[in-house]
């Protein structure tokens, strides 16, 4: 039996499929939300973003690492991933290829800075609210006005009279 593929529906995770750097990095079909700026290490800016990672795990939290002069070339750490910088192993075959995705050719310095940017601001994805979405006002008064806005009618009957 052939394990699923990492997206899938079945709520099967392929954590060796994680390993490959670079999954779910595909901005095309894969929009973000960003949510503010973490800071930065020498010439990467840190972002944290708001998408679905195709980890498996759905909509979530996420680094975005890229350089400041080539801002299209990111690279995410979604939340659910995080683990895998805390490990050695997962760190000598990622580094690289980040590195390689951000500045095109691979030096000891530039990998050495993915990494300082990468577990210096680990904490901040592990402290990341929930998705701005999720936070919306979710009250009568909130459901009501967005009616409105869409130009919907809410009303409920009560012995054949509206009540609201």
């Amino acid at each position: 039996m052939q394990p699923k593929d990492v997206g899938g529906q079945s709520g099967y995770v392929n954590f060796a499929a994680l390993l490959k750097p670079g999954i779910g990095n595909s901005e095309d079909d894969n929009p973000t939300i960003r949510w503010r700026d973490v800071g930065k290490k020498g010439d990467l800016r840190v972002e944290l973003h708001y998408g679905d990672f195709k980890t498996g795990h759905g909509r979530q939290a996420a680094l975005c690492l890229y350089k400041q002069d080539k801002p299209q070339a990111q690279y995410f750490v979604p939340l659910s991933e995080m683990w895998m910088y805390d490990h050695g192993e997962s760190l000598a075959i990622m580094a690289p290829e980040i590195a390689k995705r951000l500045y095109g050719f691979v030096t000891k310095d530039d990998c050495y800075r993915v990494l300082d940017a990468v577990l210096d601001y680990l904490d901040d994805l592990r402290k990341s609210p929930p998705e701005p979405e999720f936070l919306k006002c979710s009250t009568l008064n909130a459901f009501l006005q967005s009616c409105d806005d869409e130009g919907l009618e809410f009303f409920a009957e009560k012995n054949g009279k509206r009540i609201i």
